[in-house]
């Protein structure tokens, strides 16, 4: 009787050393996976973002004629509706803002912060009055005459 408790104990062991072993093979692949897809969801966030601010500056353009304030240039006539992306997330991932704005062009970018400081791939992100968008702080653009440069930052936006 307290050979077979005793073999059915190590059976129940082994089973469970089995068990274990496949839980830590299956979070070996989600968890990497699901922390890339995280940092996807983020940058596509703050694409957008950038394209929603772009507009609003394309309007204050369209309304008085140049991007800055007349009476006091370099400076917006109001404000940026927001600098954080995503919007209305307590979990800002990026820091947006203007780093230059004249008259006839302005380049808005997105800094990561956070966690997502590990998109390596793609870093931070720019956009000007042209549509130019740019990638690792702004050193690989897509009006780039290298293709790689050019698939690089499509697959950033």
């Amino acid at each position: 009787m307290i050979a077979m408790a005793t073999r059915q104990r190590g059976f129940n062991l082994i089973e469970l050393l089995i068990v274990v072993v496949i839980v830590g093979i299956l979070a070996s692949i989600a968890v990497p996976g699901y922390r890339q897809y995280s940092l996807d969801t983020g940058r596509t966030a703050a694409a957008t973002d950038l394209h929603d601010l772009s507009l609003y500056l394309e309007r204050a353009f369209t309304a008085q004629g140049r991007y800055d304030d007349a009476a006091n240039p370099g400076t917006l006539v109001t404000a940026l509706p927001f600098n954080a992306s995503p919007q209305g997330d307590a979990n800002v991932r990026y820091n947006i803002g203007l780093v230059a704005l004249n008259s006839t062009s302005y380049t808005l970018a997105a800094a990561p912060t956070g966690g997502q400081t590990n998109d390596t791939d793609c870093d931070a992100m720019r956009i000007d009055e042209a549509g130019t968008q740019c990638i690792l702080g702004g050193t690989t653009c897509s009006d780039s005459t290298s293709a790689a440069d050019r698939e690089a930052v499509a697959a950033c936006w």
